[in-house]
Order: C-alpha cells, then structure tokens, then sequence
C-alpha cells in the first residue's frame, strides 16, 4: 500500500514533469523551479487525487488561516512532507469520529 508521501511525490513528479527518482520527502520545492503558477496546479491536482479542498492561498504560498487548518496539519508548502502532512491532516479531519 502506498503512503500518502508517495502519492503526493508521485503527483509532484509528474505535474512538475521531474523523475521521482530525484524527489525524497524533504526535497525544497524551491529546489526544483516551483514557481506558485505549478504550485497552484499541484493543489488542484492533490485536491483531485484525494477529494480535499486545500484552502490555499496563492498570494502568500501558504493555506489559508481557516480556524481547523492548523490541527489538519496545513501551513507553508516548501517540501514533499509538509504537503503531505497538510494532505494527511485534511483527510483525517474528513473522517467522521
């Protein structure tokens, strides 16, 4: 079964249109020319594969400051485990107590 870091390296590959062999977890978005025009895409495309609403603002790169964002695990995307972590975060909060 695959983590949810993988799905997301594997989304982050192929919109950024990069090898997943160069991506690790702590791999710097920054590192690989992700301008917010690809970063916006890869929040569409996350929202997509996982039937979330990231409340991401593209104005300042981070989500937006809803009142659950932060206990959903949601922030500053700057690495493949943050986004996954926000992605984490979003799923569980979609889960029913």
């Amino acid at each position: 079964m695959e983590t949810i870091t993988d799905e997301v390296g594997q989304i982050v590959a192929r919109e950024l249109k990069i090898p997943l062999e160069r991506l690790t977890p702590d791999t710097p978005l920054q590192d690989l020319g992700v301008e917010s025009l690809d970063l916006i895409e890869l929040v569409f495309a996350l929202e997509d594969k996982f039937d979330i609403s990231i409340p991401y603002n593209a104005n300042t790169g981070e989500t937006a400051g809803k009142a659950g964002s932060a206990k959903a695990g949601t922030g500053k995307f700057t690495t493949i485990a943050q986004i996954a972590a926000a992605v984490k975060g979003l799923l569980d909060a979609k889960i029913p107590a």
